[in-house]
């Protein structure tokens, strides 16, 4: 009994210890509040489209997005946003930026321009050294070096 007892706590704890967040942390809202997000803390934005029958796609949701290392590249550094490029807002931003693949990576300054673009899914090493790459790279950095504009009055009552 008491064996029984002893596998049971391991199993549940370890199940337990495998679902803890830490992972790629997404927004939620549109794509407007996206960027809002984004201007208001002067961080890049990273956005993830895909395709909710797509091998690769699938693979990254399960292998990558959860994973911590991957969290801890992208949580604290960019607004993470996530989009079905066939459904709604998604179809529109993905004719919007001519993403024609999938998975595909967009990297966006603050004020979302485009400075990055990433097909295909290159495990999660890749995923880590592709956040890094990303900002380091001379558009990125003048961005993010730039000083916001200041949000107008009627924008800051709104936050409130």
């Amino acid at each position: 009994m008491n064996r029984f007892l002893l596998l049971f706590c391991l199993l549940t704890g370890a199940n337990a210890w495998a679902q803890q967040p830490g992972g790629i942390h997404f927004f939620s809202g549109s794509w407007q509040q996206v960027l809002a997000e984004a201007r208001r803390q002067h961080k890049p934005i990273f956005l993830d489209v895909y395709a909710h029958w797509c091998p690769p796609c699938q693979r990254m949701a399960r292998e990558a997005l959860p994973n911590s290392l991957v969290g801890a590249a992208y949580n604290d550094r960019f607004i993470n946003y996530q989009l079905d490029a066939e459904t709604g807002e998604g179809a529109t931003l993905a004719r919007q930026y001519g993403i024609a693949s999938y998975p595909t990576a967009l990297f966006l300054t603050p004020d979302g321009q485009v400075v990055h673009r990433g097909v295909g899914y290159g495990g999660i090493n890749g995923m880590v050294q592709q956040a890094d790459l990303v900002l380091r790279m001379s558009p990125m950095r003048r961005a993010l070096r730039k000083r916001p504009a200041p949000l107008p009055d009627d924008t800051l009552r709104t936050l409130r």
